[in-house]
């Protein structure tokens, strides 16, 4: 009998172990916000109006044009069409550079609008299609494998994004060089999300 007892302490030692452990890396996990995502500002706002969505038509159009201006300030810029067009899925459009010569954006292929944390209202990001089918955010940290639907993803997805408005454009070696637009990146984004269509 006093062989069992030690083994019992030991098993209930073990098992509060593991409960604390468990509870600990939730801890970790960084918070997440809820993200809808669109294909264009037409559709967000006929899904306006339905109970389950807590946007309104009005934020569809100023999450619209707040990821128009962050596509205008923060998309990727690349120095040649063909290396965009690869990137990208083939829809690209030249920029004139004040200094002369052209470099090639990706066309906006949706936006995403996300309710942030502690009250600091809707934000939204503008998302671009990437060689593999997916989309993602300027940076490529973010990515989804659809248009459509809802999602949660971390606040960082909503961040600044850097400007590439006077950055020197993407190469094809810088660009191998960080696996492609929308690949794994340390400390980038949430990871991809699947849903939607």
């Amino acid at each position: 009998m006093t062989r069992e007892r030690p083994r019992k302490r030991a098993r209930a030692t073990r098992l509060v172990l593991l409960g604390s452990a468990a509870f600990g890396l939730a801890a970790c996990q960084e918070e997440q916000v809820e993200a809808t995502v669109f294909p264009s500002v037409e559709e967000c706002r006929a899904l306006a109006d339905l109970p389950e969505n807590d946007f309104t038509a009005e934020d569809c159009v100023e999450g619209f044009e707040e990821a128009q201006a962050v596509h205008a300030e923060s998309a990727p810029r690349y120095e040649d069409q063909a290396l965009c067009e690869e990137q990208h899925g083939g829809e690209c459009v030249a920029e004139q550079r004040p200094g002369g010569g052209s470099i090639f954006l990706p066309l906006l292929a949706g936006y995403m609008i996300g309710n942030m944390l502690g009250g600091r209202g809707l934000a939204a990001q503008p998302l671009y299609r990437t060689a593999g089918g997916r989309y993602a955010t300027p940076s490529g940290g973010t990515r989804l494998s659809g248009l459509r639907g809802t999602t949660q993803v971390r606040p960082a997805s909503f961040s600044a994004n850097p400007s590439t408005r006077t950055a020197a454009p993407l190469t094809r070696s810088t660009v191998n060089s960080r696996g492609g637009f929308g690949a794994s990146r340390t400390g980038g984004g949430f990871g991809s999300r699947s849903f939607g269509g």
